[in-house]
């Protein structure tokens, strides 16, 4: 079931494909299978159920999505290609199959646990030391992802209300239209804050208290000094992020061009826009990632374990579909 739909996003054409009933089949089911195998896995009683409307359900709606659309999935091809059969004619025999396999494996999941007195499983899903962190780091990539586009779209929308300087281009599909175009630049970046900037800033805050606590400093002036020297350390890194991501992704500035910017460099930077993102960043670390530190230490292993596996289902299928575009149909 996951497998088909990972292969239907990497031969679509993001610019041809809508947000439409297909998509959100697509990806509910590739989530839902994920969560009934996750759920299986964690002998719940919750699998089977998942499982059943799972499958009825992405049985169902192809049938409505061909009823309505003329096609089992929607297409960014044309109709006498390939991949008509492949995915229009092959397609609802491999989730066919798929779906009687799904609820078959999850029913017999749900017996074996019953006959051997097995209870639900509680802790992490992975019994390693470094898999907590790696699974926070990997929501926080997944999650900022997608946050970072709305956050584009809405300083691009600010430029145009004479908020910032600089231009924009409505016609841009990826940024307007494809709202749920990842933007991995920004779910690094998160991950670079919580590995690099939230232990600075915390190092800098001690320093500062020190010197504090000693009288070198006006306490008063402890938390103002930290703030900045942090706001001046992530003012430098993301600078320096976004100035290399230029130089590999944006050599011939087909995505963006400040050399008309006051205070820019090589094209790549601008200082308008590296205050914009240096706020940013020093209100995450310093606000929103230990507010959210906070809530993922009072959630469950099983409930952050659930939410990786059915996002990061989810959020595998809308990376294939967004970020691999076909050679043939890339223009």
């Amino acid at each position: 079931m996951i497998g088909s739909w990972y292969l239907y996003a990497g031969f679509s054409n993001p610019n041809k494909m809508t947000y439409d009933l297909s998509f959100w089949r697509a990806g509910a089911s590739v989530a839902g299978t994920a969560l009934a195998a996750f759920f299986a896995n964690r002998r719940s009683r919750a699998a089977l159920p998942v499982a059943g409307v799972t499958a009825v359900g992405t049985s169902l709606l192809g049938a409505l999505n061909r009823r309505l659309k003329g096609s089992y999935v929607t297409r960014s091809w044309p109709e006498e290609s390939i991949k008509e059969g492949a995915f229009n004619k092959a397609m609802p025999v491999a989730h066919a199959v798929g779906a009687v396999g799904l609820v078959a494996g999850t029913l017999r999941s749900r017996m074996r646990a019953r006959a051997s007195g097995e209870k639900r499983l509680a802790g992490p899903l992975v019994t390693k030391p470094w898999y907590p962190q790696a699974r926070k780091l990997g929501l926080y990539f997944m999650g900022f992802s997608l946050l970072g586009h709305w956050v584009e779209m809405l300083f691009c929308l600010g430029i145009k209300h004479g908020i910032f300087k600089g231009g924009y281009d409505r016609s841009n599909h990826m940024l307007w239209d494809q709202w749920l175009y990842p933007f991995p630049a920004e779910g690094t970046a998160a991950v670079l804050a919580d590995l690099v900037l939230s232990p600075a800033k915390e190092s800098i805050r001690g320093a500062v208290g020190a010197h504090a606590d000693t009288g070198r400093i006006p306490a008063a002036m402890a938390t103002p000094l930290a703030l900045a020297a942090s706001f001046f350390l992530n003012q430098a890194v993301c600078t320096s992020v976004d100035y290399g991501t230029g130089m590999v992704a944006n050599r011939n500035y087909e995505l963006w061009d400040y050399r008309d910017m006051r205070f820019n460099f090589q094209g790549q930077v601008c200082l308008q826009n590296s205050l914009f993102y240096s706020i940013i960043a020093t209100w995450g670390v310093w606000q929103l990632l230990p507010a959210l530190e906070k809530l993922i230490n009072r959630t469950s292993d099983n409930v952050l374990d659930g939410i990786l596996v059915g996002f990061g289902s989810f959020f595998g299928f809308i990376s294939l579909l967004h970020l691999l575009v076909p050679p043939e149909e890339s223009e």
